[in-house]
C-alpha cells in the first residue's frame, strides 16, 4: 500500500468511526489527561449511557432531533417524579457537548453536535451550613461512642469539619499526605488540579496525631496506606460507605436530619467568612476556580451592606 493510500485509508476510517470507537479513544483521552477518577467516572456513565439509548452507530449519521431525543427520554426515565434537576441534566448536557466537539476537533464527525445542545439556565441555590454547635454534638457522639470505627470517623468527620476539602478529597487521602510538622494536608484527588496543599488548624492536627497513634504499628508505618481504610486497612473508604456512617451519627446525635457531609465544608466556608470577612481568601481555601462558586457558601446577610455603605460614605 502506497503511502496516498495508506493516508485516503485512514481518513476513510477516520470518517466513518462509530460511537462506540469514539467514546473509547475519548475515555483514553481522559485518562491521558489526568482528570481525577471521579470525573472520569461520571463522563464514562453518561457517555455508556448514550451509546446504549442510540446503539454503536456511524457518528456522521448522528442528528441533532436524535439528541434532543436522548435528553428529553432520560430527563423523563428519572425515578424522581419530577424528572432529573436542571442542574443534573445541564452535567449531562455539558459531557455530551465536550464529547461532541472533542470529536469535531479530532475530525472524527463532520458535523459539530456541540453547537446545537444549549445549557438550562439555572439558579445556585445556597450550600446549607451546619452549625458550630451541630459540630460539636456530631462530633462528641462520634467520640464517645462504642462503635468500632469511631476513632476514624471522629477524624475523618474532623477533617471534613477543619479542612473545608471535598469529601472525594478527604477519602483519597493517605497517612503520607499529612504533615504534621507543616500542619498540612497533600490533596493527590482534588477537583481542579492534580495536586494541592491545604494547610489545616492546630485542632486539626492534633486529632489526626493521635488517631494515627491509635493505629495498629503495622498501619501506621505504612505510609501509602489510606488514611481513612474501609472494609480492610488497604483499601479507602468509598463515597457510598462515608455518607452512610454520616447518616448514622446525625440520626445518633440528632441534628437536623437534612444535613449532609457537604454541609461541613459550607460551615468551614461560612465560620471561615465570619473571621476574616475576605470573600477572596474562602474561595481559594475552598479550592475554587470561580467565585461565582464561593458565593453559594457565603450568607449575604453576613455581608453587612448597610453598615459598609454608612462608615464608607460618612460626611465629613
Amino acid at each position: 500500500m502506497s503511502l496516498i493510500q495508506k493516508l485516503s485509508y485512514e481518513e476513510d476510517q477516520q470518517k466513518c468511526i462509530n460511537l462506540k470507537n469514539a467514546i473509547y479513544i475519548y475515555k483514553n483521552y481522559l485518562i491521558a489527561s489526568c482528570l481525577s477518577t471521579n470525573t472520569i467516572y461520571c463522563y464514562s456513565r453518561d457517555l455508556d449511557s448514550l451509546l446504549k439509548k442510540i446503539g454503536n452507530i456511524n457518528l456522521n449519521t448522528i442528528s441533532v432531533e436524535m439528541i434532543n431525543q436522548l435528553i428529553i427520554c432520560l430527563r423523563n426515565s428519572s425515578i424522581k417524579s419530577t424528572g432529573l434537576s436542571n442542574s443534573s441534566t445541564n452535567r449531562i448536557k455539558s459531557t455530551y457537548r465536550t464529547f461532541f466537539n472533542w470529536c469535531f476537533t479530532n475530525n472524527f464527525s463532520n458535523q459539530d453536535y456541540s453547537k446545537s445542545i444549549r445549557l438550562t439556565k439555572t439558579s445556585s441555590k445556597p450550600t446549607l451550613a451546619i452549625t458550630k454547635e451541630e459540630i460539636k454534638i456530631l462530633l462528641n457522639t462520634i467520640l464517645y461512642s462504642n462503635d468500632s470505627h469511631s476513632k476514624r470517623d471522629y477524624a475523618l468527620f474532623s477533617v471534613y469539619a477543619f479542612s473545608g476539602i471535598r469529601k472525594s478529597e478527604a477519602l483519597a487521602l493517605r497517612i503520607c499526605d499529612f504533615d504534621p510538622a507543616a500542619k498540612t494536608l497533600v490533596l493527590p484527588k482534588s477537583k481542579r488540579s492534580s495536586k494541592k496543599i491545604q494547610i489545616i488548624p492546630s485542632i486539626l492536627s492534633q486529632i489526626l496525631n493521635e488517631y494515627l497513634n491509635s493505629c495498629s504499628e503495622i498501619r501506621a508505618t505504612k505510609n501509602t496506606s489510606p488514611l481513612f481504610s474501609g472494609i480492610t486497612d488497604n483499601a479507602f473508604l468509598s463515597g457510598r460507605q462515608a455518607s452512610n456512617r454520616f447518616q448514622k451519627w446525625r440520626s445518633l446525635s440528632a441534628i437536623r436530619e437534612y444535613l449532609t457531609i457537604h454541609s461541613l465544608r459550607a460551615a468551614y466556608a461560612t465560620q471561615l467568612y465570619k473571621y476574616s470577612r475576605d470573600p477572596f481568601l474562602v474561595s481559594l481555601a475552598l479550592g475554587h476556580s470561580s467565585f461565582e462558586t464561593t458565593k453559594r457558601y457565603i450568607q449575604y446577610d453576613l455581608l453587612n451592606f448597610h453598615s459598609v455603605i454608612d462608615n464608607t460614605f460618612t460626611i465629613q
